[in-house]
C-alpha cells in the first residue's frame, strides 16, 4: 500500500498493471484487493484510491471530506499520470463523479449501483442527518455532493459516461426512470440480469463480476 499526503492527511492507494489509467474509488478496507483490479490490470494501469476518512487512508477528525477530486489528482500527480478514467460503485460512484467534475484530465466516468442524478433525495439526506451510526466523513461527503447540480455537471462532462446496475438492485428503478435523460446527456446505460446490489459491486470475485468488468470495458475508449 502506497501513500501520499495532501492537506496534512495520508491518502492510501495501490497501483497495478500498465496502460491507460483507471482509478477505482474505494471506501472500505475489505476486501484487501478488488478482484476487478486484477482483471483490469491486464489492459490498464489500475489505481485503487482510498479517500481521506475512508478505507485504509487516514481518518482525521477535521478535513475537507468532499475534496475527492483534489485527493485523486494528488495521487495521480505523484504517480506521473495525466489522463485517466474513474470508476466507483454505490457511494464511491458518487465520489467518482466528484472526481470527474473537478478536472479536465478525466477521460471517462463509470458509475455502478446508483442513479447519477437525483440521489440522495431530500428524504435520503434527512435520514442520513439523523443516523447516529453514519460517520462524519460520509455525512460531510454527501453534503458536498448535494451542493452540485448533477444534471448540469454531467452534461458538461465530455468524457465517456457509463452507468450500470443489476436488475435486482433497488437502484435500477431510478436508473430506468432517468434513462431518457441519461442517454440525452451521453450516458451508456447497462443492466445485468438478476444481480442485486451486492452481487454487482466491485468487491465480488465471481463470474458475474468479471462479466460486468468486460461489459464496461467494451464501452471505454481504447486509449486516452
Amino acid at each position: 500500500m502506497a501513500e501520499v499526503v495532501r492537506a496534512g492527511a495520508r491518502i492510501a492507494y495501490e497501483v497495478s498493471g500498465d496502460g491507460p489509467a483507471v482509478v477505482l474509488i474505494r471506501n472500505n478496507r475489505r476486501p484487501r484487493d478488488f478482484r476487478p483490479a486484477d482483471w483490469l490490470a491486464d489492459r490498464f494501469r489500475v489505481v485503487q484510491v482510498h479517500p481521506v476518512g475512508f478505507g485504509a487512508s487516514e481518518r482525521p477528525a477535521e478535513y475537507d471530506f468532499g475534496s475527492i477530486g483534489e485527493q485523486v489528482l494528488a495521487v495521480l500527480d505523484h504517480e506521473g499520470i495525466d489522463r485517466f478514467a474513474v470508476w466507483g460503485f454505490s457511494q464511491p460512484a458518487c465520489m467518482a463523479a466528484m472526481v470527474a467534475r473537478s478536472t479536465s484530465r478525466a477521460a471517462g466516468l463509470v458509475m455502478g449501483g446508483v442513479a447519477p442524478i437525483g440521489f440522495p433525495t431530500d428524504g435520503d439526506m434527512r435520514r442520513m442527518e439523523r443516523e447516529p451510526r453514519l460517520r462524519r466523513p460520509a455525512l460531510e461527503f454527501w453534503r458536498a455532493y448535494r451542493s452540485h447540480d448533477w444534471h448540469h455537471e454531467l452534461r458538461c462532462f465530455n468524457g465517456t459516461k457509463i452507468v450500470y446496475a443489476g436488475t435486482a438492485d433497488k437502484a435500477i428503478n431510478r436508473v430506468r426512470r432517468l434513462k431518457p435523460v441519461l442517454r440525452g446527456i451521453g450516458y451508456v446505460c447497462l443492466e445485468f440480469e438478476g444481480l442485486d446490489h451486492a452481487a454487482s459491486s466491485l468487491g465480488v470475485d465471481t463470474t458475474d463480476g468479471r462479466l460486468i468488468v468486460e461489459a464496461v470495458v467494451d464501452h471505454l475508449p481504447d486509449r486516452w
